[in-house]
């Protein structure tokens, strides 16, 4: 979960009694979240937390008297600001408070307080960075926060006629950037957007810094409209993405309306902003609104009655089965988490994206988890013969709990085989924090679960990336096709399909919602599907009949189907197999092209076949060649090639004499197969090659010695 610049939010309505905790750092502090009545925390918060040397001038500041100027029909003051000590998690901790009038944010009649531990600030800024981050700040030639803020103020005090927009930025999947293209690559990303803002300040005024990691912010003078700014940083964001592999940035941005507001106040507007586009593709671009507060007031609410849900037992989960395609029967399950509330099942959409954006979805995570352990014993316990099921792990799982713990206290509580249960991260969780994912998904599988990687495709993973992960099961969404070029993305479903089956991945389709769908994914050779045109998740207690019926599951789950359909034409296509990939998978092979007028030119061959007739590896790669001239009976190859066409199934096979380019025959058994036939009339050929050369010297020699001994 991102951390704000304050350490503490807190909204008062004074005089409606109540405050409410909006935010807080619970390295520091931890608070409840619901409201309370006002008098009873501000007399807990000076008894308790204030630091009895500050305590009479807090109390002074808290009195009523003085917030009633805040809230009074009289002068109400922009921002008020002191620094005190008060007792945290971490001990006696140094806090400079902000109070700001926030009836512009959607709270009326109210205060919001901010606290922010200023503690190590009070020494040199730099000291708190390792020798790494230290190197890294020099190479990237901006200023820190902490100068940023400095330079913000000055620039703002010396332009009040200007209007400015504070913008932050970060880079999506940074990590994951740089453990697929190395530590020097990452730093001349950095680089480039450092370069970037420092030449967008030759062009107005502003000033820029860099947070460390990949966050970077900026304050500028703009003479356009904050949709034209937006227009702008979309652009921006897309050549960027355009020009590092579909990497590119999520910005948040503020419009400056009070000069005199704090600057890191500004800051975290912006941060809010970014934070609800981080991670999103599409609309990567977000602008601050007015009523943040009263929007938080109303997400803690939900937050609290989700607690109250779960408790009350309103959470459950629904199944949907995975069916395999060749039999109809279900093999596996997914579980998916609903909220029957008064009888209602409210929309997880509703509710999910708020838990993931503040982390309480583990809280919700752990609960559907074990209800899953629960059902899957007491089938067992039952006597009967279960499918595997899965559950959804987040992203905030892998860096807010200790995944391996819980996962080895549900195995050990209901004596589970873990076959039984799979586990499913999405391609997004792996892109944000790649190690992490990695370490966790490698002790899972240790613990003998099945590690699905959900969503693939949907984000930056390569297929290269795809042999790194260690995984036992891939899921292809049909979303991935929908609303794009169609035959194009079906190609790019095809290569992953047949990445996935070379190492070894069961496929799984989801989204299967029709019956041409279906004849597409059959013709992928995905063998696994999920999705309405069979099953829409429906509640446990139907599938526990189903697995009592057992007439319409196959307990043994996902397995590889070994007898995959080779895509013989994909072989022509270089974003398929690489050279090194067909090299030792085909032994030597080439691939042929014919015309009409019968010349025959190599279209595609590997290093083994370069060996056999001793060629360097790269010597054709920059044009055809006619196959014709390195055999010494040219018709041969062309017999053998209309022999294949006639025999499709079978092919044709001939011993066919070679000329080296050192100037020795060779004999290479070859065995060609007709692959497709192009409106021009070009045909394509397969063909693999076995060096017979050897054998049928030693036959000569035997033939010529036999012939030696009958002469005699």
């Amino acid at each position: 979960m991102e951390k704000l610049f304050y350490d503490l939010i807190v909204e008062l309505h004074i005089r409606e009694g109540f405050s409410q905790v909006l935010y807080q750092n619970h390295e520091l502090f931890d608070f409840p979240m619901t409201r309370t009545n006002y008098d009873r925390m501000r007399e807990h918060f000076l008894r308790v937390f204030v630091y009895k040397e500050d305590t009479d001038r807090v109390e002074d500041f808290w009195n009523d008297d003085s917030i009633e100027v805040f809230i009074g029909n009289g002068h109400r003051p922009s921002m008020s600001h002191m620094e005190y000590r008060i007792s945290t998690k971490k001990g006696v901790r140094w806090v400079d408070q902000v109070v700001f009038y926030a009836a512009n944010e959607g709270v009326r009649g109210g205060l919001v307080v901010m606290l922010r531990d200023i503690t190590d600030a009070k020494g040199e800024r730099m000291d708190d960075l390792t020798e790494e981050d230290r190197k890294l700040h020099d190479l990237i030639g901006l200023p820190d926060i902490y100068a940023f803020y400095k330079n913000a103020e000055e620039l703002l005090k010396k332009h009040p006629e200007k209007k400015f927009v504070l913008i932050n930025s970060d880079i999506n999947n940074f990590k994951l950037y740089e453990a697929i293209y190395g530590k020097e690559r990452a730093e001349a990303l950095l680089q480039m957007v450092a370069d970037a803002l420092k030449q967008m300040l030759t062009k107005t005024i502003g000033t820029v810094g860099y947070l460390g990691d990949d966050y970077f912010t900026c304050l500028i003078a703009v003479n356009h409209s904050v949709q034209d700014i937006v227009a702008l940083a979309k652009r921006e964001i897309q050549i960027m993405a355009d020009t590092n592999m579909g990497f590119s940035e999520s910005v948040g941005i503020y419009e400056i309306t009070d000069p005199n507001e704090p600057v890191p106040q500004m800051y975290d507007k912006a941060l809010l902003a970014l934070n609800t586009v981080r991670y999103n593709y599409k609309d990567n671009v977000a602008v601050y609104k007015p009523g943040f507060f009263l929007s938080k007031d109303r997400e803690n609410a939900l937050i609290n009655d989700i607690r109250r849900g779960i408790q009350a037992g309103e959470f459950t989960f629904y199944t949907q089965p995975v069916v395999d395609v060749t039999t109809g029967k279900t093999v596996s399950l997914e579980a998916l988490v609903r909220w029957v509330k008064d009888g209602k099942v409210i929309s997880p959409g509703e509710y999910i994206p708020l838990l993931e954006r503040t982390g309480y979805v583990v809280m919700l995570d752990q609960y559907i988890w074990e209800r899953v352990f629960e059902r899957q014993r007491a089938m067992l316990d039952q006597g009967v013969e279960t499918v595997p099921c899965s559950v959804n792990v987040s992203r905030m799982d892998f860096e807010l709990i200790d995944l391996i713990q819980v996962f080895r206290g549900l195995k050990e509580k209901y004596q589970m085989d873990p076959h039984l249960i799979g586990i499913e991260v999405t391609e997004s969780a792996y892109a944000e924090n790649y190690a992490i994912v990695q370490k966790n998904v490698s002790q899972l599988r240790a613990l003998g679960f099945r590690v699905y990687l959900d969503d693939f495709g949907s984000g930056y993973s390569s297929l290269n990336s795809l042999g790194d992960m260690k995984l036992d099961i891939l899921k292809l969404d049909m979303k991935f096709v929908q609303g794009k070029d169609e035959q194009k993305t079906v190609k790019i479903m095809e290569s992953i399909v047949n990445m996935a089956h070379l190492l070894n991945l069961p496929v799984v389709c989801e989204g299967v919602e029709t019956e041409a769908q279906l004849k597409m994914v059959k013709a992928l050779g995905i063998y696994y599907v999920q999705g309405y045109y069979y099953y829409r998740p429906f509640p446990y207690n139907r599938m526990e009949e189903m697995l009592r019926a057992g007439d319409c599951v196959q307990a043994e789950g996902i397995q590889l189907h070994r007898a995959d359909r080779i895509h013989m034409g994909e072989m022509f296509d270089d974003n398929v197999y690489s050279d090194t990939l067909l090299n030792h998978i085909l032994g030597p092979v080439a691939f042929y092209e014919m015309d009409a007028a019968k010349n025959v030119t190599l279209v595609r061959v590997n290093d083994l076949y370069y060996n056999i007739v001793g060629r360097e590896a790269l010597e054709d790669k920059s044009y055809e060649k006619h196959i014709t001239d390195y055999v010494i009976n040219k018709e041969e190859v062309v017999k053998l090639l209309e022999q294949a066409e006639k025999n499709p199934l079978t092919g044709s096979q001939a011993d066919i004499l070679y000329r080296r380019s050192d100037g020795q025959q060779l004999t290479l058994h070859t065995h060609a197969f007709l692959v497709s036939r192009n409106e021009e009339g070009i045909g394509r050929y397969f063909v693999s090659m076995r060096n017979f050369t050897v054998l049928y010297d030693r036959i000569r020699k035997e033939i010529r010695q036999e012939l030696k001994e009958n002469d005699k």
